[in-house]
């Protein structure tokens, strides 16, 4: 029986970094991974078969990936059975796989549905980080003319629209975790550039026997840094529910770092 760990987090938020530890470490990711771009020289490694079924499920539900407000997916016949398709593939070949898309905070509970004992990595960075590097990302699509100018152009039209894009994965990060706190361990992207040591917190968690690597090998503080800032906002009534989703988030990660603690105290 295979053990599976998936990889969450909202866009631009370390998921990226975090894999590329976890691939070089020993889990496998993928057949075909998605090669590097100029916002992610070093690849996203996402599986393309799991991106394309994700962005298939969002257009047959109306929805891109600029997701801004809760929504619950309808999955036809052919979408499941993709799914199921891509569990047995891997299940048949793989002692330990898992996959990254960041869409997957959107479907948590569908892909816990097939894999009962998937083990979920939630990987968070704070709002005004995240929402400041998709901007900038975004503003590079559109001067080297990739992709619709309207659609990128969505993100100035909407100011608020990545702030609720975070809102949304994050909300959605919260509550799986709420409902499976045993099968989810959090880390934020400043916990792994501060040197938190992943590959063993998760060998401690669930014995995935990943090899440990250290996060410098694959940690780049000229890519990951960047300030936090004040992060504007038009609709003020966001205010209090990206508070709280920032505590939860927060809370999260600090009983991971205490939980490590306590381990490594027992065993010392």
């Amino acid at each position: 029986m295979s053990e599976q760990l998936i990889i969450a987090g909202f866009h631009r938020s370390g998921t990226s970094l975090v894999c590329q530890l976890l691939h070089r470490a020993g889990l496998f990711l993928g057949d075909e991974l998605l090669g590097a771009t100029f916002s992610n020289p070093n690849g996203h490694f996402e599986d393309a078969e799991v991106v394309e079924l994700h962005e298939r499920i969002l257009a047959d539900n109306g929805r891109t990936w600029r997701v801004g407000e809760h929504f619950a997916p309808v999955l036809a016949d052919s979408h499941l059975e993709c799914m199921r398709r891509l569990v047995e593939r891997r299940e048949a070949r793989h002692r330990l796989w898992g996959f990254k898309d960041p869409r997957v905070c959107l479907f948590l509970p569908l892909w816990k549905h097939l894999l009962p004992r998937a083990r979920v990595l939630l990987v968070y960075r704070h709002f005004a980080e995240a929402t400041r590097s998709l901007a900038r990302r975004q503003a590079q699509e559109i001067f080297l003319g990739r992709g619709s100018r309207e659609e990128l152009g969505q993100f100035w039209s909407e100011p608020d629209l990545a702030l609720r894009m975070w809102l949304v994965h994050n909300e959605a990060l919260l509550s799986f975790a709420r409902a499976y706190p045993e099968d989810t361990l959090a880390v934020s992207l400043e916990m792994v550039r501060g040197g938190f040591p992943l590959v063993r917190a998760l060998n401690e968690r669930w014995g995935l026997g990943l090899e440990e690597v250290p996060a410098e090998e694959v940690l780049d503080p000229g890519l990951a840094a960047g300030g936090r800032g004040r992060q504007p906002v038009s609709d003020r009534r966001l205010i209090g529910r990206v508070e709280a989703a920032w505590s939860g988030l927060e809370e999260l990660g600090r009983r991971t770092e205490s939980w490590l603690k306590e381990v490594e105290r027992a065993g010392g």
